[in-house]
């Protein structure tokens, strides 16, 4: 039998919480957890049976993490805009819990399936149909793009690949988010000649589609 341990269940989730956000989830191990609680790294297992577990309990903890910087994003307006600049924030901050959410492979994984379990599609989608008078098709077309371009940003800030102001995210957010709202309040002829990809499914190649809509504007 393991002998008992000296801290609490909260307390290892706690440590083992601080060394993903120090070195990631792969730190997580049993001799790990054992020298920041300054013990033998047996003991862990009368709380859990396996570091897989304890894996599973820092990957819920990161998730509430994340839903404070949401619910601080929910309440700026508008909030869709407030939900990109604070997943961005999310990942600045907190890139390995960021990596742990949203950049581990996993099989049939969606984001909408993520924000839908969470209790934020429904929000940031109603939110969008009343501050920009959309129904329901076109804020959620809204949603889809404006997240894959925060998602990019966020990417890049969590891997240091480049790095943004808040100012300057919430800039880049809004630019793209009144470009897409432009773009579907117009005319649906001059709507297909600025935004084609939303007017017809594309076909063939790249190059293919993009001659097509330049011999198409030369014509008109």
């Amino acid at each position: 039998m393991p002998p008992k341990p000296k801290y609490t269940r909260e307390e290892l989730i706690k440590a083992a919480l601080e060394l993903t956000r120090e070195c990631g989830i792969d730190a997580v191990v049993a001799r790990n957890l054992g020298n920041k609680l300054g013990v033998a790294p047996s003991t862990i297992f009368t709380h859990y049976e396996s570091v897989e577990e304890i894996r599973q309990a820092v990957l819920e903890a990161a998730r509430g993490i994340y839903n404070g910087y949401v619910e601080e994003g929910l309440r700026m307006t508008p909030p869709m805009k407030g939900f990109g600049v604070q997943y961005i924030r999310f990942a600045m901050e907190e890139h390995n819990l960021f990596t742990l959410l949203f950049m581990q492979k996993r099989e049939g994984f969606k984001m909408v399936d993520f924000t839908i379990t969470e209790g934020h599609y429904e929000r940031i989608i109603q939110a969008a149909q009343t501050d920009f008078s959309l129904v329901r098709e076109q804020a959620e077309l809204l949603y889809h793009n404006m997240f894959t371009y925060a998602h990019g940003i966020a990417a890049m800030s969590a891997t240091g690949v480049c790095s943004f102001s808040i100012e300057e995210i919430a800039q880049m957010l809004g630019m793209t988010c009144r470009s897409m709202l432009i773009g579907m309040k117009m005319p649906r002829d001059e709507r297909e000649k600025a935004m084609p990809q939303m007017g017809r499914p594309m076909q063939g190649s790249v190059e293919s589609y993009m001659m097509a809509d330049e011999k198409k504007n030369k014509q008109d």
